[in-house]
């Protein structure tokens, strides 16, 4: 009777562990993503600055306050050169209880001829928190010692309109013309008025030749942080953001989509900038734009937006 009481108690227990075996699940637990705690945005109140000691406020801005000190390590890129052309600190740490805090930028003299340069701010680390998306941020630096023109930047190019409909329509009159909705987009990136009268625009094969696709007229002068828009052709119809808008003295920009070279000279006949179109893609069927605008680097316009051009704007179509 014993051994059958232990037998008993044996198979019960193995009944009551195949119980609990077939009680068990294979769904899949969610996957908990860690909390971040506040997260890090950065901004600046300048978008340019004098080389002669200007300076910017640099603020680190949480999303909620923080219990504890949160460390923001910024990475610095773009043509100036951290301690050469600009001084400014690696980290600004945000104290627990408070919502932000700020650094200075501030511009460092000399008498190179360098033309405006491009101080690019983004988030390397972040202690104690996160990056509130990707954030990257920019200003100039004016040089005083350039002439004007120096501070002329092409902020976006339009070789290739889409032959879709009126999808290339950039010029906006209602026809799709591939010469005239071809556009360039000049930016005055500075804090005084640049006369570009009698300004001249090449392709390569204008420029062998001597023989500019356009002229700017006598008495353009643009306007600081201002457009200057100048399409192919045709019947430019909008606003294009308050830019002054031009038309090809020439009937056409001839802007080739399989490699060109765009070249801008003064009234003296000084190159002032160059364009070089042949490493892009041959068939973009959009513009290519500084994103961020006037720092960034080119990319095809629909790369962050859902437009193809954005001729006179910023790339999210709002003013400069």
């Amino acid at each position: 009777m014993a051994v059958m009481n232990i037998k008993f108690r044996n198979l019960v227990a193995i009944a009551f562990l195949f119980a609990l075996s077939a009680c068990k699940t294979e769904d899949v637990l969610p996957i908990i993503k860690p909390d971040l705690g506040s997260l890090v945005s950065l901004s600046l109140n300048a978008n340019n600055i004098a080389e002669a000691g200007g300076t910017a406020e640099l603020t680190a801005t949480l999303s909620k306050v923080s219990s504890i000190n949160v460390e923001v390590k910024l990475a610095y890129s773009g043509k100036a050169t951290l301690e050469k052309d600009f001084s400014s600190n690696l980290t600004i740490v945000i104290a627990a209880g408070t919502l932000s805090n700020t650094t200075t930028l501030l511009a460092i003299q000399d008498t190179l001829k360098e033309g405006v340069e491009d101080v690019i701010i983004s988030v390397d680390t972040v202690f104690g928190g996160g990056e509130d998306g990707t954030q990257i941020i920019g200003l100039n630096i004016e040089d005083d010692d350039a002439p004007a023109s120096f501070n002329l930047f092409l902020n976006e190019i339009l070789y290739d309109p889409s032959n879709a409909g009126l999808e290339g329509d950039a010029n906006g009159d209602g026809v799709y013309a591939q010469n005239e909705d071809e556009f360039l987009e000049l930016i005055n990136n500075s804090s005084k008025p640049i006369d570009v009268s009698g300004f001249k625009i090449f392709d390569a094969s204008a420029l062998s030749s001597n023989t500019p696709r356009h002229i700017i007229p006598s008495g353009t002068i643009i306007q600081p942080l201002k457009a200057l828009l100048i399409f192919g052709g045709g019947t430019p119809t909008g606003t294009f953001g308050g830019a002054t808008i031009q038309k090809s003295t020439s009937g056409d920009m001839n802007l080739n989509n399989a490699g060109d070279l765009l070249t801008i000279t003064d009234s003296v006949n000084n190159v002032i900038l160059t364009f070089d179109i042949t490493p892009l893609s041959d068939n973009p069927n959009e513009s290519f734009t500084r994103n961020p605008d006037l720092i960034g680097a080119f990319e095809q316009h629909s790369a962050s937006t859902s437009l193809k051009f954005s001729p006179g704007t910023k790339i999210n179509g709002s003013p400069f």
